[in-house]
């Protein structure tokens, strides 16, 4: 509630301040050109303005005033403040700044992943074209480094020539063009950066070549650019483990005890490559082509070594995990467990390799034909996706004489007391996992689009086009669990090492206690002596594909629009879109579904796999999405949006195979559903937008999305599948929903003050989103996992005297993360069902940059300078489930530009 009333505070003083501004400054429709400056969608085919040439805070955030400004529908866009220099260092990143989007954190930095206005559909197109990672239908943005990139553009409200899929918003990504420059360009960056956990330091290059000729046969450019990003990270990640109702700690009194700890430090190395190489050729005046190709490769090698320990009594084994008497005491005015010590407790030592690579390319062939008032335009293009994730683990399993669980620390924690972790005499050998997921997603795509521009009347513009996409996505997991026929110790001795490090939490909470130094199987030995542990251990079977993991899916869509832009005058100059896109889909779905048998065991009914069978699913649909959008100027600087359309997104392609994707060690399986439908929004945007500069506005904007029909998850328990009990979860449509809001968001520099202040600038924004789905907890309906109903962000700038500094700062309210399923233990009071949330947080970064000349240009930057640790509850704050803190980082380098 704080947050919210000073998000509130901050909002209102910004629009104050704002409307207080002298309006003598330049107007902005005199804003210098930027690429794509008319009001429609960028098409890939689109050539950048010649004259373009973007420098510094001023004239990005000038160049995504204008884009906004003159845009056919409610867009906001982040242009690179030079070449090679997005504001952060990940898409994921940038994006976080604009109005509306939410980012989830990986390892600390932006994830793949964004919401626009609540909703994770979102589509993701890079200059125009389709794009996707594996098997995701999304990209994953933080696989592309942001020096290749020219400007981010985000609709959040769609016109007929945008390529349906996003129900929450479209995210096209802009790379550089030759023609983009009116003459020959190098420039690039060298940085060095630091990671203050992981002590360590790593480099970030980038380049870019471009030039242009006049030829015999027209004028041709040639553009490269080439980035490489590494970088070393660290997370130290503490779990406290899911409530359970006891009547065996506190005599007389139910105390909601957790059922154990987890404590899991994370390194590890991510590298990006980006390639981007460009060809155009304006053969005639009239008639242009070109040839380009993206490449990018996102490599992940992580360490993870954790301790854990489970607490809850299991009646086989009275003698373990006895709880001292006297020892437990509970929060004041709660029956949640505070502190408690144990007895005879086992617990795991675990070594786990963890490694990703994605790799994507693009290469497309389109050209522009310009006569008169008519444009026709094309673009063909191939897309190719590989994704693998590779987890090994081992297990070393001990017994403690004492465990001892604090959770009034500042950091919540726990001891062992009375045995070496450092002594392999202490373990025996547990179970070895090996899980693979590989992905492999192609795409042929093409279309082609007309315009003919009408002068004078009602009508301006009509245009027509299509697009048909050919798309295949392949999925074959390996899975592996294996217990050790011979578990001593001494067969893997070689392969053991001490956990690399010794200060836990200490950085975040000084004094706080955990076991520091323990063994664990080493990571790099899982990740290039698996078949050698295995067989040590006395294991023949053999790591494998699933039949009940495997899918292969293929999607074909013919989608066609029209679209008319029309003009009138009443009274005020109104103008806008009116247009309908109409996709005809089809594809087919192979896979293999299991067989299972009801037997009871033990009086329990269940279902006990026996088998699997060959699917083969043909889905076919028309789906038709109208939209309109209107533009009122109300004066040379007010201008009023309206818009009303229908939105669409298609289900992931794991959510749609019925076949099972299982996780032994957890006991833990998923499958999908084939009959899900796409899921649709109905949707209408209003935005009332003021520009008193070229550099200066304030806009405030609403929204309402009634969806058509959101997923649930549907939980099977028990199921016994090769032996072994799993809960599997499947998708299924539900009922309706809604998501709604406001944004508000301004920019300016305070070009009033006096010399040298009339640098400094602020821009900031505040966004409200509210949802409602039909899942239900305890009879009333729950909103958007992972949405925060406030967000906000604030950057304080300063650019003068070839200075240019930027403090960000990102923050969002508490939100949905997941549902508890509650806990019941006879004879004790129960633990209904109920939310598991993360708190409220906040993000700082900032950036320092000279001009050394006009061609160089040094700078300082850093990220999360706050240390921010994000935690997460079960229901009530004394329900705790998990705190994390990552590194702060650092950068120091320099950009130069000829």
């Amino acid at each position: 509630m704080m947050g919210g009333k000073l998000l509130t505070g901050v909002s209102m003083a910004a629009l104050a301040v704002f409307a207080a501004m002298p309006a003598h400054a330049q107007d902005a429709r005199s804003t210098q050109a930027v690429a794509n400056p008319a009001g429609t969608p960028p098409q890939a085919d689109e050539p950048a303005a010649p004259d373009v040439v973007v420098t510094g805070i001023r004239s990005s955030l000038a160049s995504a005033q204008n884009i906004k400004r003159n845009a056919d529908t409610i867009v906001d866009s982040i242009v690179a403040e030079d070449i090679g220099k997005l504001p952060d260092i990940n898409v994921s990143e940038a994006l976080q700044r604009i109005t509306g989007i939410q980012v989830q954190r990986d390892v600390g930095e932006g994830a793949g992943r964004v919401q626009i206005r609540g909703l994770t559909g979102v589509e993701t197109t890079i200059n125009g074209r389709d794009a996707f990672t594996g098997v995701d239908r999304n990209f994953n943005l933080q696989n592309l480094p942001a020096e290749l990139l020219s400007r981010l553009d985000v609709y959040k409200a769609p016109t007929a020539n945008l390529i349906e899929g996003g129900i929450g918003g479209t995210i096209d990504i802009r790379t550089r063009r030759p023609f983009d420059f009116a003459d020959s360009q190098i420039a690039g960056s060298a940085r060095a950066r630091y990671a203050d956990l992981r002590d360590k330091w790593d480099p970030l290059v980038s380049l870019l070549m471009s030039d242009r000729w006049d030829t015999g046969i027209g004028e041709i450019g040639v553009l490269f650019s080439g980035a490489y990003q590494q970088r070393s990270y660290r997370q130290d990640f503490n779990i406290t483990g899911a409530p359970l109702p006891r009547t065996d700690l506190i005599a007389g009194q139910t105390v909601n005890a957790p059922n154990g700890s987890y404590k899991v430090q994370v390194l590890g190395q991510r590298k990006r490559i980006g390639l981007n190489g460009a060809i155009q050729w304006q053969a005639t005046p009239d008639l242009m082509f070109y040839v380009e190709g993206q490449y990018s490769r996102f490599i992940t090698t992580q360490d993870q070594n954790g301790l854990l320990i489970q607490s809850n009594r299991n009646a086989s084994q009275p003698t373990l995990r006895v709880p001292t008497a006297g020892s437990f005491t509970t929060f004041p005015g709660t029956n949640d467990l505070a502190t408690g010590t144990y007895t005879n407790q086992p617990f795991t030592l675990l070594g786990v390799s963890r490694d990703l690579l994605d790799d994507n390319r693009t290469i497309a062939i389109g050209g522009e034909w310009n006569r008169d008032r008519l444009k026709v335009s094309f673009d063909a293009s191939y897309d190719k996706s590989y994704s693998e994730l590779d987890y090994r683990e081992l297990d070393l399993l001990g017994t403690a004489p004492t465990y001892r669980q604090d959770l009034t620390t500042d950091a919540t924690s726990f001891s062992l007391q009375g045995v070496d972790l450092l002594n392999p005499n202490s373990f025996t050998v547990g179970p070895l996992t090996q899980n693979v997921n590989i992905s492999r997603g192609e795409q042929k795509a093409g279309r082609i689009d007309a315009t003919y521009e009408i002068p004078g009347g009602f009508l301006r513009q009509i245009a027509v086009g299509a697009r048909y996409a050919d798309r295949s996505a392949i999925f074959s997991p390996i899975r592996f669990f294996q217990s050790p026929v011979n578990n001593s110790i001494g067969n893997v001795s070689q392969f053991l090492q001490q956990n690399p490090v010794n200060d836990f939490f200490q950085k975040d909470a000084p004094g706080v206690s955990f076991p520091q130094n323990f063994l664990i199987a080493g990571s790099d030995a899982l990740r290039t002596n698996f078949d050698t542990l295995r067989t040590s251990l006395g294991i023949t079977a053999l790591p494998a594909v699933t039949p009940l993991g495997i899918f292969n899916i293929t999607e074909r869509t013919l989608a066609g629009y029209a679209m008319a832009k029309y003009e009138f005058n009443l009274g005020v100059p109104i103008d806008g879109n009116i247009g309908v896109r109409v996709i005809r889909f089809n594809g087919t779905l192979t896979g293999n579904t299991p067989v299972f048998e009801t037997v009871t065991i033990n009086g329990q009914v269940t279902r006990r796999q026996t088998g699997f069978a060959p699917i083969n699913t043909r889905p076919d649909r028309t789906d038709v999405l109208p939209s309109f959008n209107l533009r009122a100027r109300l004066t040379d600087e007010l201008q009023l949006r309206l818009g009303a359309s229908r939105v669409l997104t298609r289900p992931g392609f794991s959510q749609l195979t019925p076949s099972l994707t299982l996780v032994p060690a957890q006991g833990a399986g998923s499958g999908g559903n084939p009959n899900l439908a796409p899921f649709t929004a109905d949707q209408v945007d209003a935005s009332l937008e003021y520009y008193l500069s070229r550099t200066t506005s304030v806009s405030v904007a609403g929204f309402y999305k009634w969806v058509n029909a959101f997923t649930s998850t549907s939980v099977e328990t028990n199921v016994d599948v090769g032996g072994i009990l799993y809960n599997i979860t499947r998708p299924v449509n539900s009922g309706k929903g809604y998501v709604r809001g406001f944004e508000v968001g301004g920019q300016t520099f305070l070009d009033f003050l006096p010399e040298g202040l009339n640098g400094f600038g602020v821009q900031a924004n505040y966004t409200f989103v509210d949802s409602e789905t039909p899942t239900l907890l305890a009879g009333a309906p729950l909103p958007l996992t992972n949405l925060s109903k406030h967000s906000y962000n604030v950057s304080a700038l300063y650019e003068k005297y070839g200075i240019s500094a930027r403090v960000a700062y990102n923050w969002r309210s508490r939100f949905l993360e997941g549902v508890f399923a509650g806990a019941t233990v006879a004879g004790a009071t129960s633990i209904p069902p109920g939310p598991i949330y993360r708190k409220g947080y906040g993000w700082l970064d900032a950036s320092l940059s000279y001009d050394i000349d006009k061609n160089v240009t040094v700078s300082f930057e850093g990220s999360n300078l706050l240390r921010t640790r994000r935690e997460s509850y079960y229901t009530v704050p004394t329900r705790f489930n998990d705190q994390t803190i990552d590194d702060r980082q650092f950068l120091v380098g320099f950009r130069f530009r000829y």
